[in-house]
């Protein structure tokens, strides 16, 4: 009996539903039974996806989270009170608290990297701003302040705040300091780019535009010509650097539906982390590039944040199923 028997076999005998990868002609094939982790591999690394938890339990909406830079921390979106505002909670979904309290909406998070302050678009003032907030949820300060409207907020490693503005309904990505100053503008070629990502050095920017994902440098020198990571008939959008500089998560719906996908951080080696028939979005990497966050509708039809645990080609297993089951196929394998 080979591995991949083996494997199937052991599954079978645990009960377990684990999707099983394989690779022909060079691409993914699904060979087996059910979905719960998932076992894929991709240019000969093999990738683990273990436990998927949910972390609220909302009848609203809860999305958009961001991971704080120690990594005890999420802060996401919600309109559990009638509004959407900020909202933090501990990384295991305990303890959710409310931020932010304005009338006007509040939302797209995303943490400074000393984790003291959350960038976050408000509507508060009559038009779309960033502004930036106190982890605890005081002295919210408007950094944009002015008539255009702004949106996707990103800190960077040292920082710096990178952001889309819309002028005469075209979008384009900003780089400020952290109190607003010394506004730069980075595009110009592709047109629309959104949701701005900095590599963990701080010295590019990934961002999708066109339904693909691109990536420039942080000081906008090859603002004419970014490089396209992505080239698929399908939406590929919203990307996720992780913290090792490795590898690219974003959502793409090539598959026919949203999922959350990784590749490396060369636009190489695309492969599916989640599959399933509701929506996956959003997501963003734990600091130790172990978990990625993400949004669902998976449960109630409304979205709620989730958390996946993942291992690379490293061969470390996922940390909440490490002691379980895949751990002891895994020892079962290596006899």
């Amino acid at each position: 009996m080979n591995n991949r028997s083996l494997l199937i076999a052991c599954l079978a005998t645990l009960g377990l539903a684990v999707a099983v990868w394989g690779q022909a002609d060079g691409k993914d094939v699904e060979l087996s039974v059910g979905i719960g982790q998932a076992v894929t591999s991709s240019g000969g690394e093999a990738w683990v996806v273990g436990a998927i938890r949910r972390l609220t339990n909302n009848s609203d909406w809860d999305w958009k989270p961001s991971w704080s830079p120690d990594g005890q921390r999420i802060v996401f979106d919600s309109s559990r009170d009638g509004n959407y505002e900020i909202y933090v909670m501990d990384s295991d979904g305990s303890n959710p608290h409310r931020l932010t309290d304005h009338p006007a909406a509040d939302w797209f998070p995303s943490w400074s990297p000393d984790g003291r302050h959350i960038a976050y678009v408000s509507g508060r003032d009559g038009n779309y701003a960033i502004y930036v907030i106190g982890s605890d949820g005081s002295n919210p300060r408007n950094l944009t302040n002015d008539s255009y409207r702004h949106y996707y907020p990103s800190c960077s490693p040292d920082g710096r705040i990178a952001f889309v503005t819309m002028r005469n309904n075209k979008a384009a990505i900003y780089v400020m300091d952290s109190d607003g100053s010394n506004r730069r503008f980075l595009t110009i070629n592709p047109g629309q780019p959104w949701s701005p990502s900095w590599s963990p050095d701080g010295q590019h920017i990934a961002f999708h535009a066109h339904h693909d994902i691109y990536v420039m440098g942080s000081d906008g020198s090859d603002r004419r010509n970014p490089r396209r990571l992505t080239d698929h008939p399908a939406w590929d959008v919203r990307p996720s650097w992780s913290p090792d500089g490795r590898y690219i998560a974003f959502e793409s719906e090539r598959d026919g539906n949203w999922e959350i996908y990784v590749m490396d951080s060369d636009g190489s080696n695309p492969r599916r982390l989640t599959d399933h028939p509701a929506e996956d979005k959003y997501p963003s990497w734990s600091p130790d590039s172990r978990h990625i966050a993400f949004q669902s509708n998976r449960d109630h039809g409304n979205y709620e944040i989730y958390v996946m645990d993942i291992a690379s080609h490293t061969g470390e297993e996922p940390t909440a199923v490490a002691e379980t089951s895949w751990g002891r196929i895994k020892s079962l394998l290596s006899h």
